[in-house]
């Protein structure tokens, strides 16, 4: 679907006529009445399992950027298990404009059916300490998707990222410019945060989603344009399905989510560590027996060392003693030559006679 929301934002002004004062006056009361019987969010630090039930793992959301432009939205998430250490979800969200059945040709048209599905996973910032198991990372990689930070700035905003998976059908025109009107299908990553807005009485909950999603584009689409002498639309090129080069943004959205049942956010997506203590003496175990393990490890690489070079030191002096030793039997072993001069002196007889 590529650039199409990036593109139409600034046309919003068109459809503002479309919106009298008496609509912004009942939209204005059902604020008021919705406030009134609602109240702010608070953090939530207790340390216990709890086991959420179905109504409590659905949420809805809605775009206020695609109402803007008029699109009627909707999505449904659920939380893929039951407990409230768990960070994992599945959305589906579905935004449909239907075609106008208008008998003249309109100077501007916008019609889109767009399926999402998505995968979140989210994550709080959390305080990391000078060394035990939330220690600061070290490796680059790591510090890519860390959440550790020394001081969260944000402790009541609860982070995500994830995949989605997107087929839309849409049309678009405005008048001088080339419409398109075509299928694609998108692949790609989201991130975003969610910041708790309101909670209540009943139990429910109201939060505020802003969030970026951005991916490849896989697209076919037919170029038209408005031919003025017949009043029609004519086809200037087609496209076959092709792969973009570059890749696209598929949203940029600020939206509402709300969840049902007595379990708001804050209380959801926290970590296993913060939230169950069986789980948290078994990790900080796990820790400590690794971390006694390196310490032996290193004392006792540390006596082989010395150990190894006092045992090298002295066995070399040991080998060189019995190296001289050895050298020193051998020379008293041998016999010592003694020549006589009745020996010596045959020998100078026999080199005169070879002489003459």
């Amino acid at each position: 679907m590529s650039l199409i929301h990036i593109f139409f934002v600034p046309l919003h002004s068109f459809y503002i006529h479309k919106v009298t004062f008496r609509k912004f006056t009942y939209l204005l009361i059902l604020l008021t009445s919705i406030c009134s019987v609602s109240h702010a969010q608070v953090m939530d630090n207790s340390h216990k399992v709890e086991t959420l039930s179905l109504k409590e793992r659905i949420s809805v959301h809605t775009s206020l950027t695609d109402w803007v432009l008029l699109t009627p939205n909707i999505g449904v998430e659920y939380d893929l298990t039951s407990k409230n250490w768990n960070r994992y979800s599945a959305l589906l969200n579905i935004r449909f404009r239907p075609k106008s059945s208008d008998t003249f040709v309109q100077p501007m048209v916008f019609d889109i059916f767009e399926v999402t599905l998505e995968g979140r996973v989210y994550w709080r910032e959390r305080q990391a300490q000078a060394s035990g198991y939330l220690s600061p990372h070290r490796s680059w990689w790591d510090k890519l998707w860390s959440c550790r930070v020394k001081v969260p700035s944000h402790p009541k905003w609860i982070f995500y990222r994830g995949l989605y998976l997107t087929y839309s059908d849409y049309n678009f025109y405005i008048d001088g410019i080339n419409g398109r009107d075509g299928q694609a299908i998108m692949f790609g990553g989201t991130w975003g945060f969610i910041k708790p807005f309101l909670a209540f009485k009943n139990g429910n909950s109201l939060d505020m989603d802003f969030g970026l999603s951005v991916g490849i584009c896989y697209q076919k689409f037919r170029s038209y344009t408005h031919y003025q002498k017949t009043n029609t639309y004519r086809t200037v090129s087609q496209v076959g399905w092709r792969l973009e080069r570059y890749p696209m943004p598929r949203d940029i959205h600020i939206g509402v989510i709300y969840r049902f049942g007595n379990y708001p956010i804050q209380k959801k997506y926290r970590w296993r560590y913060d939230v169950d203590m069986e789980y948290r003496a078994k990790i900080d175990s796990i820790y400590e027996h690794r971390l006694a393990g390196n310490e032996h490890k290193f004392i006792r690489d540390s006596l082989y060392k010395v150990v190894s070079n006092d045992f090298r030191l002295l066995y070399d002096s040991c080998v060189q003693a019995r190296k001289a030793e050895a050298q020193m039997a051998i020379d008293a072993r041998a016999p010592k030559r003694i020549e006589t001069d009745a020996a010596i002196k045959p020998k100078k007889e026999k080199k005169v006679k070879k002489k003459e």
